[in-house]
């Protein structure tokens, strides 16, 4: 038996006015959601950040069990040993976090956008 394919990330997004051709997909930050982070923006801009031609995608990192956090769930993008500079970076979460932003670009490109057009801020 393979693995079952991890499902999508959720995601909050706002459409372009116009054609679309380019697409930013922006992270939220440690335990917030791609919907608070859309939030936090447009309260910061009076308006959601849109634009003419740019989709502008705010995925929701899956909750997971956070070390820092004695093993709380928590929406974030990976693991950490411990929150220091000088400790390992936790490979397998990592990888898995690649895996659904990869999936999240390969939704796009399939919509037509080419993969030089695809930012993640």
């Amino acid at each position: 038996l393979g693995m079952a394919a991890p499902a999508a990330l959720q995601r909050s997004a706002v459409s372009p006015a116009g054609r679309h051709t380019a697409s930013l997909i922006f992270l939220h930050g440690s335990g917030d959601t791609g919907q608070g982070a859309r939030a936090w923006i447009k309260q910061i801009l009076n308006q959601d950040m849109a634009f003419q031609h740019i989709k502008v995608i705010y995925p929701t990192a899956p909750a997971r069990p956070y070390t820092p956090m004695k093993g709380a769930f928590s929406n974030v993008w990976f693991d950490r040993y411990k929150i220091c500079n000088d400790v390992p970076e936790h490979i397998e979460s990592i990888n898995s976090m690649c895996q659904g932003l990869t999936d999240l670009i390969n939704d796009e490109v399939k919509n037509g956008i080419a993969k030089n057009r695809i930012l993640i801020g």
